[in-house]
């Protein structure tokens, strides 16, 4: 299979979730060797949202970069900033508003992990794209809407 590759860099707000799940899911759509309404899709790009908060939570002013590559059906998401910190995912208390984004990534991906880096660290997560998710693992399109009471 033939491997292709996405790097962009993006500015540490809050804008900058949208517009790494648009890329990104953009890349794949493009990519010729994947089906781009396939389940694993929508898991990329909760995945890549999950990472990318928590870089603009923690980069402070410095850019974000994200690097998408797939190879033998395999994706494989990269967000790094400059934050030296290295996250821990945890399952925060059941009234914390955060703290999921890196126990959701776990569920959802197939491997993850975090790195030092000279500039401060890489999250990143793999994916299978053939489809199949990794045992255990909640389908993002299966999760139920969120509701609220008034």
């Amino acid at each position: 299979m033939e491997a292709h590759q996405l790097t962009f860099t993006l500015p540490p707000t809050p804008i900058a979730v949208p517009t790494a799940r648009r890329q990104v899911r953009e890349a794949i759509a493009a990519w010729p060797t994947l089906p781009a309404t396939s389940e694993a899709v929508h898991t990329a790009e909760l995945v890549v949202s999950e990472l990318v908060t928590n870089a603009v939570r923690y980069a402070g002013h410095r850019p974000i970069s994200v690097v998408a590559q797939l190879s033998d059906a395999v994706l494989r998401v990269e967000v790094s900033d400059a934050s030296p910190a290295l996250p821990t995912p945890t399952l925060p208390d059941q009234d914390s508003e955060g703290g999921r984004g890196l126990f959701l990534v776990g569920v959802l991906a197939d491997r993850f992990g975090t790195a030092p880096t000279e500039s401060g660290k890489c999250c990143w997560a793999e994916i299978d794209m053939s489809g199949s998710l990794p045992d255990g693992a909640i389908s993002a399109l299966s999760l139920p809407a969120q509701r609220s009471c008034t």
